[in-house]
């Protein structure tokens, strides 16, 4: 069958959100599949924030599912991470009915929407009975310790952090601990990928340093990559349009990919 797009609504509870996209490369499914999750700051983006790496993900021969979460000004944390779980149980559940395979699900996020692959990872595959089986997780400049990003927030005169968790660390510490990844980690984590900036102004790098290193401790092997001199990104090449965007360590990234999904 020819490449198909489709939008299908997957939570009607919280409307324009709970939609998802799928695309669906060439030949006959079930296909294993990349879900994308957006950055922006959890106050901006939607699922078709990723829509142009589309072509990307397609010549590796993946389907790939956008979908959308509640962003900050919508509802705190943990409403985007309850919504993209919703979606994980919901490929899950319904994943075949559109030629997609729930049991080989790779993750693929920046920035916010790094962080939110790296916690379902951790927080959502001890929590997530029912899920699809995720089994790789890629990960660009992601905040790891949310109660570290809010000091360089202070720092830089930016709210997000506090924003997302709907207060500071000192005042919602549960909810700031329960909302890092690096506090999330355990045994029956999926392989993880990671790539950072070595100059990030907005997420330190820092934080994956960290996160790769306290994955190693508890007895995974990550794949962590710095890309030297660069600020916070995913791609190759900021300044290229999107029609001719790569990801920053493209050969790499995709090869993880094919190994989990594929191998």
């Amino acid at each position: 069958m020819n490449p198909t797009h489709r939008n299908i609504q997957t939570n009607p509870k919280i409307d324009e959100r709970g939609l998802v996209n799928i695309y669906l490369p060439e030949g006959r499914g079930p296909f294993p599949f990349v879900m994308g999750i957006h950055g922006g700051g959890w106050c901006a983006g939607d699922r078709n924030s990723y829509h142009h790496f589309w072509p990307r993900i397609k010549r590796a021969g993946f389907a790939f599912v956008l979908g959308s979460y509640r962003i900050s000004q919508e509802d705190h944390y943990p409403a985007a991470y309850r919504d993209l779980m919703h979606l994980l149980k919901w490929l899950g559940r319904h994943g075949h009915e559109y030629q997609l395979n729930p049991d080989r699900c790779g993750l693929l996020g920046g920035s916010a929407g790094g962080h939110l692959v790296m916690l379902l990872a951790a927080k959502g595959t001890r929590e997530g009975t029912g899920s699809c089986k995720i089994r790789a997780a890629v990960d660009y400049c992601g905040i790891m310790d949310l109660a570290a990003q809010f000091e360089r927030d202070n720092a830089r005169g930016q709210v997000i952090t506090f924003a997302f968790i709907g207060g500071n660390p000192t005042r919602k510490p549960s909810a700031c601990r329960d909302a890092s990844p690096i506090h999330q980690i355990h045994a029956k984590m999926p392989p993880v990928w990671m790539a950072h900036g070595t100059k990030d102004p907005i997420v330190p790098i820092g934080q994956s340093r960290r996160m790769a290193a306290k994955l190693r401790a508890a007895g995974h092997h990550p794949v962590y990559l710095e890309a030297k001199g660069r600020l916070h990104t995913l791609v190759k090449d900021d300044a290229a349009p999107k029609a001719k965007v790569e990801f920053l360590f493209e050969k790499q990234m995709i090869g993880f990919l094919k190994k989990h999904l594929l191998g």
